[in-house]
């Protein structure tokens, strides 16, 4: 036992002393990818009881160019809202995350063990590009272990990031392409408030439907999202449904990324 400890001991000292380092110098970590388009990381929150249609924006979306985008809730609101901003890392900052993923064994996909029984605690999907191949890693709630300890100080640092990191400061993200995914609801409490739906009328179906806007489309439905709250009920023809507004991505193209 006292062996194990001082074995885990000295790991940890020599990975603190490697961050230390690499801080400052980060010639010796494997290049990250350069393609500016590209999807380098990935870091989605999984609910534990989430519904299939319940794909929100990813948190954390970092590409080859440094481009990061994030998301969060503004408390400042009531309700809170999601907000999604963009920034973009310096080269240095770009190259020492990428640093940091590898170190943490993101490089290979992998799922992480954990002895806690937490009811609804959820998981963290982490992907990670690495020799052109997207490396999938899946961290539940109550996983432990030195790798675990990396992941988590690397995603503390993506969700706060300082003004050094970043070539600018954060901005809005403003997406070219939006998907609404409708749902039929039943009838309300007559108490219940309703509005008619302003923009196209939406599809008739039995289930959740996605339906794709472009190019003026897109700022319609924005403001329409921001000026109503979260969960309005809209009736669009004979029918009520509620309506989530899902800004897409620059790697997302089509509802694919927003329905399973």
């Amino acid at each position: 036992m006292r062996r194990l400890v001082m074995s885990v001991a000295l790991a940890i000292f020599l990975v603190a002393g490697l961050l230390a380092l690499g801080h400052h110098y980060t010639w010796w970590g494997p290049e990250p990818p350069n393609d500016p388009n590209a999807l380098v990381l990935r870091v989605r929150f999984v609910k534990g009881m989430a519904s299939p249609t319940d794909r929100p924006v990813p948190d954390i979306s970092v590409y080859g160019d440094g481009r990061t985008i994030t998301t969060g809730f503004d408390l400042t609101t009531s309700p809170a809202r999601e907000v999604v901003k963009d920034q973009r890392l310096t080269h240095m900052a770009y190259r020492r995350l990428y640093r940091d993923a590898r170190l943490a064994g993101l490089g290979s996909s992998r799922t992480f063990s954990s002895h806690e029984q937490i009811i609804d605690g959820g998981r963290t999907d982490i992907t990670l590009l690495t020799e052109g191949k997207a490396r999938l890693s899946k961290m539940p709630a109550g996983a432990g272990g030195v790798r675990v300890w990396l992941i988590d100080r690397m995603l503390k640092r993506l969700r706060s990031l300082p003004a050094g990191d970043l070539v600018r400061p954060p901005v809005t993200y403003h997406p070219e392409r939006l998907a609404l995914v409708s749902f039929p609801a039943s009838e309300p409490d007559p108490k219940t408030p309703t509005a008619p739906w302003p923009l196209a009328p939406l599809p008739v179906n039995t289930g959740a439907t996605c339906t794709m806007l472009n190019g003026p489309d897109v700022d319609k439905a924005l403001q329409l999202a921001q000026t109503t709250s979260p969960t309005p009920y809209w009736r669009s023809g004979k029918t009520l449904y509620t309506v989530t507004f899902r800004p897409l991505l620059p790697d997302e193209h089509d509802c694919t990324a927003v329905t399973p």
